[in-house]
């Protein structure tokens, strides 16, 4: 494609040297430019993409995007095209898009944010399409998945080159339906810009991503997250979280809502609601319930535990039901979903069963284990669990005292801790647990936790492995290595560790 063609899409505040040049690709990583590369400079939040444009240049870019000293750039290198844009990711956007031949306006794409659900409520949505043979991906936590292929991604929600790139591979294979994790950061650097959800989801919002590499407050975290709705053509929103019906009730005020181009359908269990569940039943490590809404009243049986589950079902069902997907298939997708590393049960052949859940932080462990207190007949609950490295130590303390309250069992052990000692991370953890009568032991290998977990196991106890989730591997002093709790269990129950 010629620069001067990419230029109309994308604009810009000044250009020098020729517009006629051919660009063969996109590049904003300098070791991944090739020749015939346009990079892209992004200043970003741990480094700047500026400092990196003689290599960009020296491995053949043959055009550059700046956001400042454009100047400098097209003197230093006057046979290279220097662009000057304001917003080098919504330049980045807007391009990607162009060269992949905006592959999404061919999706049915679907979006979720919120800081918790996502992973969970676009499995279920893609294991009801899929038992409707509609061809569905997914892209999140777990990577992008489709067609039985799992592919890693760089983030929960990468950048809009690779989202693009995916796209496309997705239009290449026929899939035309697309359910996507939305994260709040991504929404704030533009990741996503220029994409249109047929329908949008805002699950809940609670105290997380607060970090000078994220968000610096909650309203930084909060009016990020609001970005969905304009991005959307349905929203489908948690009426009973307090900030989500907060942001709903400010964007209905706004200029940019138009109520007869957009609906907005509200989820309440607790508050009044478009689409609600009644006849609530708990039982081991599972639930039923009736949906209702949209005219409709639906018999749900979910094996998988917890309240919070039954509001990720309510918004599963409800965008099925606006895609016109028979309620035979919602009612199978939903029987026997398995989402990695959300209360994900895992073989082992035993006479008490083994959980793994991605749960880290105070909120998300809480709710897990009220969760499974509710739906337990007999047996105990043992929660293995750590705390990662270089992020919030106040954590620590409250999720040993979580724990210590709602676990009949405890055993502390390292998870990713990163530049961290994992014995100082541990001894946090224990002073919060000291102050409950909640039984304990600590473990630092988290290897050896999980086999003394397994070996003193008895039956009908739910084994809770809580932190590492969809994740495998470990971040230990700044290195990364294989570590798959699934393989781990497999080892220790054939007598391998």
């Amino acid at each position: 494609m010629l620069l001067k063609d990419l230029l109309k899409v994308t604009g810009c505040i000044r250009i020098s040297g020729s517009k006629n040049t051919d660009i063969t690709d996109i590049s904003f990583d300098s070791r991944k430019t090739k020749p015939g590369h346009l990079f892209i400079a992004i200043d970003g939040v741990d480094d700047d993409g500026h400092k990196y444009i003689g290599n960009a240049v020296s491995n053949g870019a043959v055009a550059i995007v700046v956001t400042k000293d454009f100047e400098y750039y097209a003197d230093k290198y006057p046979d290279v095209s220097v662009i000057a844009t304001d917003d080098a990711r919504i330049f980045l956007a807007k391009a990607s898009a162009y060269y992949f031949n905006y592959p999404a306006n061919a999706l049915n794409l679907i979006g979720i944010t919120g800081t918790k659900g996502k992973s969970t409520i676009s499995y279920m949505i893609k294991n009801i399409f899929d038992k409707a043979r509609m061809a569905c991906a997914v892209i999140g936590t777990v990577g992008a998945v489709y067609k039985d292929k799992e592919t890693a991604i760089s983030q929960t929600t990468p950048s809009a080159y690779e989202l693009n790139d995916i796209f496309s591979k997705l239009n290449e294979e026929s899939v035309n339906n697309c359910v996507m994790e939305v994260s709040s950061i991504a929404l704030k650097q533009n990741r996503v810009y220029g994409l249109r959800y047929k329908i949008g989801m805002y699950t809940n919002l609670t105290q997380a991503h607060i970090t000078d590499r994220e968000h610096p407050d909650f309203s930084d975290y909060y009016n990020s997250k609001k970005r969905i709705f304009s991005a959307s053509d349905v929203m489908i929103v948690n009426y009973d979280d307090l900030h989500v019906r907060k942001a709903t009730e400010e964007y209905k005020s706004s200029e940019g809502y138009n109520k007869d181009r957009q609906r907005i359908y509200t989820i309440g269990i607790e508050e009044t609601a478009d689409i609600t569940a009644d006849n609530i039943l708990y039982r081991n490590d599972g639930s039923s319930f009736i949906y209702r809404g949209l005219g409709m009243e639906l018999e749900i049986g979910l094996d998988m535990p917890g309240r919070f589950n039954i509001y990720n079902s309510l918004f599963a069902v409800t965008a099925c039901l606006l895609n016109d997907i028979d309620v035979k298939y919602i009612k199978q997708g939903l029987s026997d979903v398995v989402v990695k590393g959300r209360c994900e049960k895992v073989d082992t052949g035993k006479d008490f069963t083994v959980m793994i859940d991605y749960a880290h932080t105070p909120d998300s462990l809480e709710k897990l284990l009220i969760a499974v207190r509710e739906t337990r007949t007999s047996g105990r609950i043992i929660c293995l669990f750590g705390c990662g490295g270089d992020r919030d130590k106040s954590m620590r303390p409250m999720m040993g005292k979580i724990a210590g309250k709602n676990a009949d069992f405890s055993i502390i052990t390292s998870d990713n801790s990163r530049t961290e000692k994992p014995d100082d991370i541990i001894s946090m953890i224990e002073e919060g647990i000291k102050e409950t009568d909640g039984e304990y032991i600590c473990i630092t290998d988290r290897t050896e936790a999980i086999s003394y977990a397994l070996r003193n196991a008895k039956k009908d106890d739910l084994i809770i492995l809580a932190g590492k989730g969809h994740e495998t591997y470990m971040d230990i002093m700044g290195k990364k290595t294989h570590y798959d709790e699934r393989e781990i269990i497999q080892k220790v129950l054939k007598g391998d560790i």
